[in-house]
Order: C-alpha cells, then sequence, then structure tokens
C-alpha cells in the first residue's frame, strides 16, 4: 500500500463520515501553541519524552499548560507502541485552576517509500486533545513526511479522525499541515497549522503550533 493511498483512503473516511449542514452559522476558534520535546533513549528500543506546553487564547492569554510524557517501544521496524500521561492545567478568570489527568495508548505503523515516510498509528485517550470532558477516544491518523534532498526542512501533512466511543458518534476531523527545520545536530523547531472540524457541534478550531525539539 503506497503513501498516496493511504491517505485518500484517510481523507475519503473523514469526509464521508463528517455531516455537513449550513442552517446555522458556525463558530471559529482560534488558538496558538508553544511546546519543548526532549527525547531520549535509556535503553536500546526505548524512547521517552517529556514535553511541557503552553496553550494560549486568540487574545494570547494563556489558556491551557501541560506537562506531557511519553513512553515508546519499537517492536519491529514497522510498529512502536506508545503510552503516555499529561498533567493538564485549565486556567479560568476569577477561578482557580482545574487539574486534569490524561492518558493515552498508541499503536503505530511506518514505512518508508523513497524519500516519503508515512505511518498510521491507532489511539485510545480518554480526551480528545483540547477538550477537558472526560470521554473515551479512539483516534485514527495517518501521516506522510518528506525528506527532501540537500534541505534542512521536512515538511508533512497528516489527517485524524477522532471517534467518541461513549456514543459512538464521530467527534472531529482534524487536519494538519507543517514542517520540521534541523538547526544543528539533533536540534530541530518546528510550526505546524492545525484544523479541527467538529461534527457535533457548530465549530470550527485553527492552531497554530510552535516547537523547540532537542534530542539526547
Amino acid at each position: 500500500m503506497n503513501t498516496r493511498l493511504i491517505l485518500t483512503i484517510v481523507f475519503v473516511i473523514s469526509i464521508l463520515a463528517t455531516p455537513r449542514t449550513f442552517a446555522q452559522e458556525t463558530e471559529n476558534e482560534f488558538q496558538t501553541r508553544t511546546k519543548l520535546d526532549m527525547s531520549f533513549k535509556p535503553v536500546k528500543k526505548v524512547k521517552f519524552t517529556i514535553t511541557p506546553e503552553l496553550r494560549y487564547e486568540d487574545d494570547f492569554s494563556l489558556d491551557k499548560y501541560l506537562l506531557e510524557g511519553i513512553l515508546e517501544y519499537k517492536a519491529s521496524k514497522l510498529f512502536t507502541l506508545g503510552a503516555s500521561y499529561s498533567l493538564v492545567g485549565n486556567v479560568r478568570d476569577e477561578k482557580d485552576t482545574e487539574y486534569f489527568s490524561r492518558y493515552a495508548f498508541s499503536a503505530t505503523a511506518q514505512k518508508e517509500f523513497g524519500r516519503f515516510e508515512s505511518s498510521l498509528r491507532l489511539m485510545y485517550s480518554n480526551y480528545a486533545d483540547d477538550d477537558v470532558d472526560d470521554k473515551n477516544f479512539l483516534r485514527y491518523r495517518a501521516k506522510v513526511k518528506y525528506d527532501i534532498p540537500d534541505c534542512k526542512i521536512t515538511p508533512f501533512v497528516a489527517v485524524q479522525l477522532f471517534q467518541d466511543l461513549d456514543n459512538g458518534g464521530l467527534h472531529k476531523t482534524r487536519y494538519s499541515v507543517g514542517a520540521d527545520y534541523k538547526l544543528f545536530k539533533k536540534n530541530y523547531i518546528g510550526i505546524d497549522y492545525k484544523f479541527d472540524y467538529y461534527n457535533t457541534e457548530y465549530l470550527n478550531k485553527h492552531i497554530i503550533s510552535l516547537g523547540y525539539k532537542i534530542k539526547f
């Protein structure tokens, strides 16, 4: 199965599963995020990543802050298993900050086709990224990166479906595009744009993320 076919399948599924209606005006929200990824390999085939992150509203006021730990095990050349835990602080006006625990378990299949690197990930989690309600989700993601010859920039595109296991419906669809830039050995800066289309409410969310990655 080639990279183009993988993306085509996922995009078709997302379009067919997304009910479109124009009876009510859709609200658009905007958010920016900054984060730092620090990863290292304590033993062979195991990678641990610590990620502090700040999320801001459209007026650049702090909305949430997170501290996430991700443990990954490369089971084979094609498959990686992962588990993560996040502590989320939800900042509220004139009220105390709320704190939430978030966890996820994932299985990822990855394959290279020339300079293309494709992956399919299945994740179970008790959150849908930015939502604070305690619900259970299955998240399906397809992603493709391209290694440009003699260039420090690595662009990517991705699509992700969030299935609400509590009611069985599709909660939202996320489309992403971005790139990583290699500053020097094991140090990268990345930027991406995410578009969230909510299936269960009249809402779109636009997210700009800026991150720094260090590999020890």
